[in-house]
């Protein structure tokens, strides 16, 4: 950590300024149309691919009982290309025809609702992600600071300034989890958990936006970075700061505590508070027997090429399996069963406040143990693993069940704030004294 005694706000830094990528409103249809083409384009081309597995795998068989038939294998070969061919040419013509279209069609006209936008675009950067990053998709989401109303905050003491009216020291930070986004925090129009602790505990609330499909140590570490900037180029000291992240985004706030420290940020001798709602800790069920059956669909020749639909969901999605908060995690996460990786350690100055739900209405219901939240088992969510190596463990640890509750309930419910409150309540004023 940085040993200078300068406040971050009065410092004169040369680190470059977090900005997001440069990119078009999501609510632009002609976004819409030129990525959606392109995820076409290689959706078909992909088909192509599975079926032409499937004709291989029907014509080699046929081949060895009756060698004749071999030739047939290598002329399929050639027009199965020759239809790919045709597929990337004809979808490159469309996706010019769009630009005409675009230029032509005055904006208001080619325009959706903005909510509506965010909503579908976080869900695909959830399922894809990582593939639209990696194919320069424009609907790729790019990992930003938003306000109340969900406008990008460009980092920098200029856009800060202009950003904020009124900067205190104590500073929140909302991080929605996988396929959501910044504005489901919010419930009927009513005031999100940010604005509720800037109203009743005198924070200032920023959200953060980002793509989900990346990998969790990938958003762990430009998040970490993006902290940086804002500890940097804030308009006052940060005192105080605490994260609240839901599901996936609870993890991408423990990734990001993780490299934070390796890079010796200083950010993190502001961080105070940790609260980490529903997030699978040791892992999401559902994602392992996802695992499970895409491994169960490579054992079998015929059906091997269709294991390729299911590699198609997102490295953030495959990072649930066990929680996998660091780059190694994932890089030997090879095998069908692969062994956990051990629990990262948490900052011992930090507070860590888990949250669980589930839709048991006790704690030996059956509906809890079999469903969890419908996402989250409750022992994942609370860090409880019969392995002590895995165990979510930190200095400064408090938990909370809520019963007959959902997943996704824990992002708005007034329950679940009013816990929240209880928590920091007395650890604000035991700071001002």
């Amino acid at each position: 950590m940085s040993d200078s005694r300068t406040p971050p706000h009065e410092r004169k830094s040369s680190e470059p300024t977090h900005q997001p990528l440069a990119r078009r409103s999501v609510a632009d249809r002609g976004v819409w149309l030129r990525g959606g083409l392109s995820m076409a384009s290689d959706a078909f081309v992909g088909s192509v691919n599975i079926v032409n597995g499937i004709h291989q795998t029907v014509t080699q068989a046929v081949g060895r009982l009756a060698p004749p038939a071999r030739p047939i294998g290598r002329g399929s070969d050639f027009v199965y290309g020759r239809v790919r061919d045709i597929g990337r040419l004809s979808f490159f013509g469309v996706r010019q025809a769009s630009g005409l279209a675009e230029t032509l069609v005055p904006g208001r006209k080619r325009d959706m609702p903005q909510r509506l936008a965010l909503g579908i675009h976080s869900a695909l950067n959830g399922a894809f992600g990582d593939y639209l990053e990696r194919s320069d998709n424009e609907l790729a989401l790019a990992m930003t600071l938003v306000d109340d109303a969900g406008r990008d905050i460009e980092v920098s003491a200029q856009g800060l300034r202009a950003a904020l009216d009124e900067p205190t020291s104590r500073v929140v930070i909302l991080v929605h989890g996988l396929g959501m986004n910044d504005q489901q925090w919010r419930q009927a129009g009513r005031d999100d958990f940010g604005q509720r602790l800037a109203h009743d505990f005198g924070y200032t609330a920023l959200r953060l936006r980002y793509n989900s499909g990346r990998h969790i140590s990938q958003n762990g570490r430009d998040f970490a970075a993006l902290l940086q900037a804002l500890y940097t180029f804030y308009p006052a000291a940060i005192e105080r700061l605490t994260i609240v992240g839901h599901s996936m985004g609870g993890l991408v706030a423990r990734s990001a505590c993780h490299y934070g420290k390796q890079a010796g940020h200083d950010w993190l001798d502001a961080l105070t508070d940790m609260v980490l709602l529903g997030s699978p800790h040791l892992g999401a069920p559902l994602e392992r027997l996802g695992r499970q059956v895409t491994h169960t669909l490579t054992r079998l020749p015929y059906t091997q090429p269709l294991s390729a639909i299911g590699e198609i969901r997102s490295a953030g999605v495959k990072d649930l399996s066990h929680g996998h908060l660091r780059d190694e995690d994932w890089q030997r996460d090879t095998d069908p069963a692969p062994t956990p990786p051990e629990a990262l350690a948490s900052p011992d100055h930090v507070g860590h406040f888990l949250v669980a739900a589930t839709l048991g209405r006790r704690g030996d219901d059956p509906l809890g143990r079999w469903f969890g939240d419908l996402l989250v088992p409750v022992s994942s969510a609370v860090g409880h693993a019969d392995v002590p190596s895995r165990r979510f463990t930190a200095r400064d640890q408090d938990g909370r069940i809520f019963y007959g509750m959902n997943h996704f309930a824990l992002v708005h419910h007034d329950d679940v704030y009013a816990a929240i409150a209880e928590w920091l309540a007395p650890r604000l004023t035991s700071a001002t004294h």
